[in-house]
């Protein structure tokens, strides 16, 4: 009697197994489990977040403040990768370490190029003879232009949609949503832009050539252009800063732009300047692009409306040049 008991016992738990194997095959095939997707920068962070909403469980690779364009990834964080479902990264070159790390099949199967679909700039280091096959040769921030982050929007709602069909109207319904969002912000901009007659200006970096294409905003010079491994020459600094002081140009920089440089610039030139954040390196958060997009959009009001302010991120300097507490 009792080995029929424990044969029976053992069917019991051997059915109980399959049972829980064909269960959780099931959880996983109708999307009952939330995708796990990695992001590369933190406003695709912002977009990702929005997008899947309790759908999917959304990671930034990159560190607050950690340089995205060249990125040395830790134990940790490959094994984010192997683990992930997708990885939605910006493109343009601007990923090439993260790409360089993974088989075909795994790119096929895992990464998602925002970015498709999109017309780059060529970067200003890439009409300095820069190498064919470099990363640098086009300009990859693209989504400060609202519009071409609706572009970026709608490629990552593609991908969510063909790997978890089950969701598919909600991530259409939330794209639909956040797409709103962009498309006030843009309207912000021009409405609030088109006001100023002069827009020219200086800038540290190349980041923002696509919003300064959108709305219209004339670049007077850039400082330093992505990928340049040798330091601003004196000679193009002091020429950048005699131009600023005689032409009244203003001059934007970043949370992350050199701040010892940026003092003696704002005191050389005497002129109107502001931080504005390029975003990729801040720290992700759903509402990220929104809150920055419009923090921007203030300062340059505020500085090409020649008021007598400069903006920092730890320190004010006014325009004649004096340092305030």
């Amino acid at each position: 009697m009792r080995p029929l008991q424990n044969n029976g016992l053992g069917v019991l738990c051997c059915l109980w197994g399959i049972g829980i194997g064909l269960w959780f095959l099931s959880f996983k095939s109708y999307g009952l489990e939330r995708l796990k997707i990695l992001t590369s920068i933190a406003p695709l962070y912002c977009f990702c977040v929005n997008i899947g909403g309790e759908y999917v469980t959304v990671k930034n690779l990159i560190f607050f403040g950690a340089e995205p364009h060249e990125v040395s990834l830790s134990m940790r964080q490959m094994q984010e990768i192997q683990d992930s479902d997708l990885i939605v990264i910006n493109g343009l070159g601007m990923e090439s370490w993260l790409e360089k790390g993974l088989s075909s099949k795994e790119k096929a199967k895992k990464i998602v190029v925002s970015t498709v679909g999109i017309e780059p700039i060529p970067s200003i280091g890439s009409l300095n003879k820069l190498p064919a096959n470099s990363p640098y040769s086009f300009n990859p921030h693209v989504w400060l232009d609202p519009n071409l982050a609706i572009q970026q929007v709608l490629n990552i709602k593609k991908a969510l949609c063909q790997r978890d069909p089950l969701h598919t109207e909600a991530y259409e319904k939330n794209a639909a949503s956040y797409i709103f969002k962009l498309k006030e912000i843009d309207r912000m901009y021009r409405e609030k832009l088109q006001e100023i007659a002069q827009k020219k200006a200086y800038f540290f970096n190349d980041s923002f050539m696509y919003l300064t294409k959108r709305y219209d905003i004339l670049v007077a010079g850039i400082l330093e252009e992505c990928g340049q491994r040798e330091g601003l020459s004196p000679r193009k600094l002091a020429t950048a800063i005699e131009t600023m002081r005689k032409e009244k140009i203003p001059f934007f920089y970043t949370p992350f732009s050199k701040k010892a440089l940026v003092m003696e610039i704002i005191k050389e030139s005497q002129t109107c300047s502001g931080e504005i954040d390029s975003m990729e390196s801040a720290n992700p958060d759903p509402s990220l692009y929104e809150t920055i997009a419009k923090k921007n959009l203030s300062v340059l009001v505020e500085v090409f409306g020649k008021k007598n302010l400069c903006w920092s991120h730890n320190f004010e300097v006014c325009a004649d040049g004096k340092e305030q507490n």
